[in-house]
């Protein structure tokens, strides 16, 4: 009978000590932010998770000690700024700093090389992944920081994030981890982590033009004025003006019942027409005048009554015109 027990004892360690084979597995990770406007990643939060997965095998996690854990610690970035990680232009020098926190609403922020966060076996037999066993899936939250005025473009960093751990993978008959069944050790997993930003518009000003009181066409001067407009930085698009609601083989006409004055809009001061198909469209690249953030740019042009009319009786003319952006 005691010969029985004993074979039996040493073939439960046996089939305990298997699942020692092998040291954890710590895979890259990787969190992807989404696509934003420039406007929104300036103003609004974006944010995204992703996972930190140790990969210990098959076992049980009745095989987990009260001294068990697993650590995590941000020890570095491929982009850093003032000491905090960001998010590069890949193309550019334009950058978007981001928080990397253990929890959801970022009241622990993993710091660079700041304090760990770390998980006891209470708490990992919660973390237990989709491959089961010995699988731990811990998630980590990226968020980014508002206040940054960017281009366009893809941006991307690598979060260094150091992992230790200590893992019982096999336990004995009296409650002790077996010989190699305990794996412990450290390694940095790559965390990549994505953000596409797009162009957009949020702003254009476009006064109304006003051409004053005269008694004879000839009488009216020119009036220079100025549309502004707001686009995200280096963007390049074009300015339309369309040709009002009474144009004319697209000469455009102030109406006051069925009479007419005819005008145009030029660019700048003594440029071309300003108009909303090809070339009478006006580059970003050609404006006036830029912001030095590079956000606002100004449209400066000239509007005036087209020589060679006869004045029309007496009243008040009207048009309506249309601004608009492509991009």
């Amino acid at each position: 009978m005691t010969r029985l027990m004993l074979f039996a004892l040493m073939m439960l360690s046996i089939a305990l000590c298997w699942h020692a084979k092998g040291a954890c597995q710590l895979p890259p990770s990787s969190a992807g932010l989404g696509t934003v406007t420039s406007f929104t990643v300036n103003s609004s939060v974006s944010s995204a998770s992703g996972n930190i997965n140790l990969n210990c095998g098959s076992g049980s996690t009745l095989s987990l000690l009260g001294d068990n854990y697993i650590r995590l610690q941000l020890t570095g970035a491929t982009h850093i700024s003032g000491g905090r990680a960001v998010l590069k232009h890949d193309n550019g020098s334009d950058q978007i700093p981001i928080q990397l926190c253990s929890t959801a609403n970022c009241s622990t922020e993993l710091a660079v090389n700041g304090p760990q966060a770390s998980y006891d076996s209470r708490q990992l037999v919660n973390l237990i992944g989709l491959m089961g066993g010995l699988n731990f899936s811990i998630p980590l939250f990226i968020r980014t920081l508002t206040g940054q005025n960017v281009a366009a473009g893809s941006y991307s960093g690598t979060l260094n994030v150091l992992t230790s751990y200590a893992i019982c993978t096999g336990i004995g008959a009296v409650g002790q981890c077996m010989p190699g069944g305990l794996q412990s050790g450290s390694a940095v997993v790559p965390m990549t982590v994505s953000l596409a930003i797009t162009n957009d518009c949020t702003t254009i000003t476009a006064p109304n033009i006003s051409f004053g009181n005269a008694p004879l066409l000839t009488a009216f001067s020119p009036v220079s004025q100025s549309i502004t407009v707001i686009c995200t930085k280096g963007s390049t698009y074009t300015v339309g003006v369309n040709y009002g609601n009474n144009a004319v083989n697209n000469v455009r006409n102030m109406a006051n019942g069925g009479f007419f004055i005819s005008y145009d809009i030029f660019k700048g001061s003594g440029g071309g027409r300003w108009g909303d198909t090809g070339g009478d469209r006006w580059s970003s690249s050609l404006a006036s005048g830029v912001s030095t953030d590079g956000t606002l740019r100004t449209y400066n042009y000239v509007a005036q009554i087209l020589s060679g009319q006869a004045t029309p009786p007496a009243g008040t003319y009207s048009d309506n015109l249309v601004v608009d952006l492509s991009f």
